[in-house]
């Protein structure tokens, strides 16, 4: 697993339950790359509300990710960021007006 998919029992401040932690364990860097390359495929040029797009992705994710919390699909949001992949506006921390779309000249692997 990535150094930085699980940043311990806790995300973002929030407590996370015993089946959202395993969930979180069993991934693995293909997983993340899936969960990433679904966020990006979700997103264009146009700015969208970030808690949309980790609604959607939780919605069409396949089963093996069903235990996932929002909290960690906005966390990826977070390094696709840092990585500028995306680009954001707003505050993260409020994923109902928190912003995101593709950085220019960013294409979906």
């Amino acid at each position: 697993m990535a150094p930085d998919a699980m940043p311990g029992a806790t995300m973002d401040g929030i407590s996370l339950d015993q089946d959202a932690r395993d969930a979180i364990a069993r991934l693995g860097e293909h997983d993340l790359q899936k969960i990433d390359r679904t966020i990006l495929s979700s997103l264009g040029r146009e700015w969208k509300k970030a808690g949309f797009i980790t609604a959607g992705v939780m919605i069409a994710a396949p089963d093996e990710y069903e235990d996932l919390p929002e909290m960690f699909y906005a966390s990826r949001i977070r390094l696709l960021a840092e990585a500028s992949r995306i680009e954001t506006k707003g505050d993260a921390s409020a994923l109902k007006t928190f912003e995101i779309r593709l950085a220019p000249a960013t294409g979906v692997a």
